[in-house]
């Protein structure tokens, strides 16, 4: 098939100049957010599963000091990666690629020797192949809305098959072994209620190793939907010419993308007019009906934190930040965030419900004690392609994230590493994490 030919051919010499520099950017993100997430107490929590479940390998767990095996690895990196919510995305799919993506990506390294160059050029293809199955699986199966897992599952299998150099007429049952062990994530149910599943990126890894180690074995999956339906027939045939990695946002704020219009809506306006906390009578939400499902005040955990409205509004207006420490479990019992998240609303706006999901917005208003009612214009967020962070902004949150994990020397050797990766061997990368 064509397309397959594209997955394993494209050299990294051959991509324009802003996929290289994207997926760059989309390797250093993820890896990032994996070391943020080990703040988190999924993370030991993973590593201990897997350590049970898959023993001992050759595919490190990221900097948890230890390995395992290949499907083992890419689970539970993918998971804890997710389990911090501050990875990329892409708007069209309400999902992401990169938690399952790379985690895949990175263990078909530690099986065979590559240039960090390469390993680049896996990703990126692995984003073009989740962003067009995911696509074709809303197509597909709407109006089921299904989590990123479900479909970033053929984007890793494709990376890991690159990496791997299985031959192109290969490829195409790999994905379709991939795509038929993915996960179904009936993602609102998890937004409603929080879980530790979160997009299904764990999952979606697992699902692709497995495809690509059937393959090593002899044991042959089935056609994709690359190949069997009209939808991802469609979509395999501009592999190569329309670049969807060049679309995709980065998050500035741990918490889920539909938060973050809210979020810096009532940080303009306090900017604005300078009111504080205690003058604030109720906060009123305007947005799409998926944000509303955001609701379960207050969380419970971390997931729940990560998934709440009111949480994350009322965070970043009590503490003027919404980082790491904002969605820890010893944070949850602030009685001040408490007391303003129970004073947040939230309905669906139809005008905000039309445009979504190619835009993600929201209107504020703040309604103070003394009867005053401030509004915010209709907002979005930033990091969005159209209003895009700057690489000075993306590498801050880079060391907000690993820093707080691995200390600031280990986060800037990390750094320097990532920002030269396609000059040295991918194993220079994994020997840090």
């Amino acid at each position: 098939m064509e397309y397959t030919r594209t997955v394993q051919e494209i050299r990294w010499e051959e991509l324009p100049p802003a996929v290289r520099a994207q997926a760059k950017r989309c390797l250093k993100d993820v890896v990032g957010t994996a070391a943020g997430s080990m703040s988190l107490p999924a993370a030991a929590r993973a590593r201990a599963l897997v350590c049970e479940q898959f023993g001992s390998g050759r595919v490190p767990l990221w900097f948890q000091g230890c390995s395992s095996t290949f499907a083992g690895a890419a689970f539970c990196n993918a998971l804890c990666t997710d389990s911090l919510d501050s990875h990329d995305g892409f708007r069209p799919n309400k999902g992401r690629a990169g938690a399952t993506v790379v985690p895949v990506a990175l263990a078909a390294c530690s099986l065979r020797q590559v240039s960090g160059a390469e390993l680049l050029a896996a990703v990126a293809i692995g984003y073009e192949v989740a962003c067009r199955a995911g696509l074709a699986v809303h197509r597909m199966y709407a109006p089921l809305y299904h989590g990123s897992g479900s479909w970033a599952a053929l984007g890793a299998a494709a990376a890991g098959a690159r990496i791997l150099s299985v031959p192109a007429h290969a490829i195409d049952r790999i994905l379709g072994a991939a795509e038929y062990y993915a996960p179904m994530s009936p993602i609102l149910r998890c937004t409603a209620s929080p879980s530790i599943v979160k997009d299904g990126a764990g999952a979606g890894a697992w699902a692709a190793a497995m495809a690509l180690a059937m393959q090593r074995h002899g044991l042959s999956g089935l056609p994709s939907l690359f190949a069997a339906e009209s939808a991802g027939r469609e979509q395999a045939a501009t592999l190569g010419d329309d670049w969807m990695i060049l679309r995709q946002y980065f998050k500035l704020s741990p918490t889920c993308r539909w938060t973050h219009p809210p979020v810096e809506a009532v940080v303009r306006l306090r900017t604005e007019h300078g009111f504080q906390p205690g003058d604030i009578e109720r906060i009123e939400v305007e947005t799409f009906e998926e944000a509303g499902s955001l609701m379960s005040f207050p969380p419970a955990d971390s997931d729940g934190a990560q998934y709440n409205l009111p949480w994350a509004v009322a965070a970043v207006l009590v503490d003027g930040t919404l980082g790491v420490e904002q969605i820890l479990p010893q944070k949850l019992t602030d009685p001040d965030i408490l007391a303003l998240g129970r004073r947040v609303t939230v309905r669906t706006a139809a005008d905000i419900q039309s445009r979504f999901p190619a835009e993600c917005l929201a209107r504020v208003s703040v309604i103070l004690r003394n009867g005053r009612r401030l509004s915010s214009p209709t907002t979005g967020a930033r990091g969005d392609y159209t209003d895009p962070a700057s690489d000075e902004e993306l590498g801050e949150k880079f060391s907000r994230l690993a820093g707080r994990a691995l200390g600031a020397k280990a986060c800037a050797k990390l750094a320097r590493v990532l920002d030269t990766i396609e000059e040295r061997p991918a194993r220079d990368l994994l020997r840090l994490l």
